[in-house]
């Protein structure tokens, strides 16, 4: 699958406007959808997955399975940073910890491997550009040389390709059996329109507190060891990535079926016609592809020694 996307930032103080904005578009009440993200790194050889999941982990649909060895495919050329996340919610998996403060330590941590979770995976973005400009009529004898091509500029668009496995359970299980190891954890947080095809969003990262993401006594300097927090903290003691509290805005386009430039092409123009309509309200801008890439570097090549 493909998604093309763009993006712009909305301040905080903007956000219910924003909101309210949407809402009226798609004519919808915003959903709004709270996961627990934690982060898996491959190892820097790739290696693929060579550990498949228990038949009972994946839903029955043949797709899953299908869309597994596709991400095998692709963690064959590079490794990556994966993603599971879990959905939660902010009335009842927050502060589950404060009956500590009446002597009452029995809430319990959460089980991932218990827990149906989804697999994220984003390659790195296509180097997606415009097409050049219409040119105006050429003026005669005006001295320009207008047989040269109008310049390419950036695109606010960005598309890539990217695969999400339904898991039921033991999603970090098998990511362990496959050498991929935990990194970190966020809370994101997501308020959602449909229009048409369309898949408008404003979400926002978190940090836990640096109390509740402690690694455990056996991790080492390189944080091997690391664990997710036992028990999530009060929302309020989150914190967000963005130290200016901004959310991101993406408006989206899917296409199911890669290898279909035609298809892919009808996506962009569809969406720039979604742009000129947007860019009335929010400011759509190029982003650096690189930002959003989450290969890992491989190891060092020794000469006549291959991967160290």
């Amino acid at each position: 699958m493909h998604e093309l996307f763009l993006t712009a930032s909305v301040s905080q103080s903007d956000f219910d406007t924003a909101c309210a904005v949407l809402q009226g578009l798609c004519w919808m009440t915003a959903r709004r959808t709270v996961y627990r993200v934690l982060f898996f790194a491959g190892q820097p050889q790739p290696r693929g997955l060579p550990t498949a999941p228990p038949p009972t982990a994946l839903p029955r649909q043949p797709q899953e399975r299908q869309l597994w060895a596709e991400l095998g495919r692709q963690l064959l050329r590079s490794s990556y940073v994966l993603q599971a996340a879990y959905e939660v919610s902010p009335e009842t998996d927050f502060g589950r910890d404060a009956n500590k403060e009446n002597g009452d330590s029995s809430s319990p941590s959460m089980d991932f491997n218990r827990l149906p979770a989804t697999l994220r995976w984003t390659d790195l973005p296509d180097p997606l550009r415009e097409a050049p400009k219409p040119k105006a009529a050429r003026k005669k004898n005006s001295g320009n040389n207008n047989d040269l091509p109008d310049p390419v500029h950036d695109s606010p668009i960005t598309s890539r390709k990217k695969i999400d496995v339904s898991f039921l359970h033991s999603l970090p299980r098998v990511l362990t059996e496959n050498k991929h190891t935990y990194t970190n954890e966020l809370i994101q947080e997501t308020y959602s329109f449909t229009r048409g095809d369309l898949e408008i969003a404003l979400s926002r990262y978190y940090h836990l507190p640096s109390t509740a993401t402690a690694p455990s006594s056996a991790a080492g300097a390189a944080g091997v060891g690391r664990r997710p927090a036992a028990h999530l903290p009060a929302w309020a003691d989150l914190r967000p990535v963005d130290s200016a509290q901004k959310w991101v805005l993406t408006v989206k386009l899917h296409v199911a079926e890669d290898g279909q430039p035609d298809k892919l092409a009808k996506a962009h123009e569809e969406l720039t016609r979604s742009k000129a309509e947007f860019d009335k309200l929010f400011d759509f801008r190029p982003v650096d592809r690189r930002v959003f890439d989450t290969r890992i570097a491989p190891p060092p090549v020794v000469p006549g020694r291959g991967p160290s």
